[in-house]
């Protein structure tokens, strides 16, 4: 450096400085570290809160559901137990109400099952099942307490008279049952001791608004075949009155055929049935009447009236007698013993020591009168004027102006008494019979009058009402 200059002088090396820390620059950063940890702790997880919010609802919805689950099971058990219902049943209907024991089943369908039902030690009733739908347990869960379907009662079979015990206790059901219970059905009932009443049945009595349950309607269906009943019990006359309705049905007894369409409407007590109106009929024409039954010392008696205007006796011959070979348009067609329009108006009586005894012996009597008759299988006027003819039975036909008998029906007989017809100077007399089997019997007495010279004939009738045949 030269002489006289201001410049430090350089030198080999530099000094420099290093910061360490102390005791006190260390405490400051732990206390640092711990405030942020204080806070990070005090401060809201949203991320956990995502995680753990819709776990913890489902928890609180599934132990609300429990809880009112657990409220539904303790009330069930408390006032549905078989206990309970059968003093409140009792006191409601006024007679001994026992039941065995009550369940709630889940399968096939939501029910209360309660099973031997005691009814005043008269009725046992095996089953009844009150239905439960979604919307009833919906209702439940509301807090709006139990809302019942219908009560079914299982097939079981009662007498008639038993029948007539539950029917006047329909006005007191309206104050035993709950209000939400419609409809009380019984499925399958059969009715013993009584075979053209036998079932099987499916009964139902409806809750009518606030007029409770007033009637019950019967319904039995075999193939085609409808017979129903409405029944509502008169209490203070000690009755049930009853309308019939009925399509495709047989009578128990009486035509062995169907009838398409029949009503009758009438009152049924212990010891006396009325049927102050009926009506039958089919492609033949119709029949009306009346009918009464009475029980008097053990013994059933019958009687009525049966009354009718043009039926159309060939029709109501295939019917009687139908043709199973035939086809149906073929049978239509064919030509039977006697044709023409019948009017009639007659009685039939019968006894028994059972109802279904007297039915089965009435006896039906009826004058007849036949407009437009024709006897055919045979020409009466060539036969009485041929006798020793070889073809006098072999065919034809006879037409009358007028014809009348007596017809006498009863048990797997009908009989033509007192046959009386006329063709001109054409007169005939006798007697037919048809027993089971649709065979004919009798003998036809033909006079040509005091014209002619020739003596009367005596012409005996067989074969059956399809295919009559005649012969002297």
């Amino acid at each position: 450096m030269a002489y006289g200059s201001t410049e430090v002088p350089a030198t080999a090396f530099a000094i420099t400085t290093v910061n360490v820390p102390d005791r006190l620059d260390l405490r400051d950063m732990d206390d640092r570290k711990q405030l942020e940890d204080d806070y990070r702790q005090r401060r809201f997880d949203l991320t956990a809160f995502r995680i753990w919010a819709p776990r913890l609802l489902f928890i609180a919805i599934f132990a609300g559901l429990a809880f009112v689950a657990l409220e539904v099971f303790d009330t069930w058990r408390t006032s549905l137990s078989a206990q309970q219902l059968s003093q409140r049943l009792s006191s409601a209907l006024g007679l001994p109400v026992q039941i065995e024991s009550s369940q709630f089943a889940i399968r096939p369908a939501p029910r209360l099952v309660l099973t031997h039902v005691s009814i005043d030690h008269k009725v046992v009733l095996n089953e009844v099942s009150v239905n439960v739908g979604t919307r009833h347990i919906a209702q439940v869960l509301q807090g709006r307490g139990w809302n019942w379907g219908e009560a079914v009662v299982g097939p079981m079979a009662l007498t008639l008279e038993q029948c007539r015990s539950l029917l006047d206790l329909l006005p007191k059901l309206d104050a035993a049952l709950p209000k939400s219970l419609a409809t009380l059905r019984f499925d399958r009932l059969q009715i013993a001791e009584q075979p053209w009443l036998a079932g099987p049945w499916q009964v139902d009595v409806a809750r009518e608004n606030k007029s409770g349950f007033l009637k019950a309607t019967a319904e039995s269906r075999t193939g085609s075949s409808l017979l129903r009943f409405v029944l509502t019990p008169d209490v203070a006359a000690h009755s049930v009155n009853f309308q019939m309705e009925a399509e495709n049905w047989t009578m128990p007894f009486g035509a062995s055929f169907p009838m398409e369409d029949a009503l009758a409407t009438g009152q049924v007590s212990e010891n006396r049935i009325d049927i102050p109106e009926y009506s039958m009929g089919g492609s033949f024409g119709a029949v009306r009447g009346m009918a009464a039954a009475d029980l008097k010392d053990g013994v059933w008696s019958v009687n009525g009236t049966v009354t009718a205007e043009g039926l159309d006796l060939a029709a109501l011959l295939r019917l009687l007698a139908p043709t199973p070979a035939a086809s149906e348009s073929a049978a239509a067609d064919s030509d039977t013993a006697l044709e023409g329009n019948a009017s009639f108006s007659g009685k039939f009586e019968g006894k028994g020591a059972t109802l279904t005894e007297a039915t089965a012996g009435a006896v039906f009597a009826a004058p007849v009168q036949i407009r437009w008759p024709v006897l055919n299988g045979i020409n009466l006027g060539y036969a009485a004027t041929h006798p020793g003819g070889t073809n006098a039975g072999g065919g034809g036909t006879t037409r009358f102006s007028t014809l009348s008998a007596v017809v006498v029906a009863g048990g797997d007989l009908i009989s033509m008494r007192d046959i009386r017809a006329h063709a001109g100077a054409l007169a005939v007399s006798g007697q037919v019979e048809m027993n089971a089997a649709h065979a004919l019997s009798g003998v036809l007495h033909v006079d040509l009058g005091a014209s002619r010279i020739l003596a009367p004939i005596r012409v005996a009738v067989h074969g059956t009402v399809a295919k009559p045949q005649f012969g002297h």
